[in-house]
């Protein structure tokens, strides 16, 4: 045994040829010398460039004066069939029960949940843009490819329980949903503008939903209530809305591309409650003039006229 082993310990030390187009990693570790007229690179560059490649993979992007890129609204936002304000029925729960797609699509929905932490949101929300997730269209959204508002239900100001779906009926509505102070913030950035157009106009709703998914939370809000009537002028107690629960992100934050809920987010719903633009976080000045814009057109397709109101 022990002339096998010397026998095996001089075949490892004889010398070997490595063939030309051996693979590098089978190559020796030892880097070749560089030539004389080629300066050797500093230390200090070469520990530099690879945080210097990190650094430019987590950054967003930016365009060419510095500000970061937000991407565009990529999908119209919304359900693709017509809201109900019926109660859900036993053969219809047991239908979503048995629709293979449904379960498949709220099994992704709950692993990209519990992937997250508690603070994920929050945290999203204080990078670049405010967490802003996408850039409201320049445009109306096609009523042929516009898809639909589902129906939200609450409390009101007024201590009824309503329907979007009803308010939707009739009338250009302007919905905004918050839930927090920043989100109240966000959306005031958008609809206030709008507000001292339209105002007042019978066929325009401006929407409120004030929506607390945590039952503590939704309790504290409540002991509120009076203090909101003394803020909110009384004309839009029956249009703001207190909705309370867990919403789905298959039937309603998926749809709507509601993908941070410490964002406010802000729709405008045609009088077929179809989603005709939306926006998100803190608006852009454009956005705001696209807004502005789309909900001048479609009120005066309403009211039959093509003068914008003075």
């Amino acid at each position: 045994m022990a002339s096998m082993a010397s026998r095996t310990l001089r075949a490892l030390a004889r010398p070997t040829t490595t063939p030309f187009l051996l693979s590098a990693r089978y190559a020796s570790s030892k880097p070749p010398a560089p030539p004389a007229s080629t300066p050797k690179p500093s230390t200090a560059s070469t520990s530099d460039a690879p945080a210097a490649q990190e650094h430019a993979v987590l950054e967003p992007p930016k365009d060419k004066d510095g500000a970061y890129i937000v991407p565009p609204l990529s999908r119209p936002p919304g359900i693709p069939f017509p809201p109900s304000t019926d109660p859900v029925t036993w053969a219809r729960r047991r239908e979503q029960l048995m629709d293979k797609e449904r379960r498949r699509a709220e099994r992704r929905a709950l692993i990209k949940e519990a992937s997250q932490g508690y603070f994920h949101d929050y945290n999203l929300a204080r990078k670049a843009n405010g967490g802003k997730l996408w850039v409201g269209p320049p445009v109306l959204i096609r009523e042929d490819m516009a898809n639909y508002f589902p129906d939200i239900s609450g409390k009101a100001l007024t201590g009824e329980t309503v329907h979007t779906t009803d308010l939707f009926r009739g009338k250009v509505s302007l919905v905004s949903i918050l839930n927090t102070r920043i989100s109240e913030e966000h959306v005031q950035s958008f609809v206030q503008p709008v507000l001292e157009d339209w105002e007042g106009q019978p066929l325009f709703n401006y929407i409120t939903i004030n929506h607390q998914d945590n039952a503590l939370k939704s309790m504290l809000v409540s002991f509120f209530v009076s203090g909101l009537k003394r803020t909110i002028p009384k004309e839009r107690w029956g249009t703001y809305i207190f909705a309370s629960g867990e919403w789905s992100s298959i039937d309603i934050t998926g749809p709507l591309g509601m993908e941070n809920k410490i964002l406010g987010y802000v729709f405008l719903v045609d009088e077929n409650a179809k989603v005709r633009w939306a926006g998100c976080a803190t608006a852009q000045p454009k956005e705001v003039e696209d807004l502005r814009r789309a909900t001048a057109v479609l009120l005066r397709r309403k009211l039959g006229t093509s003068e914008p109101r003075q």
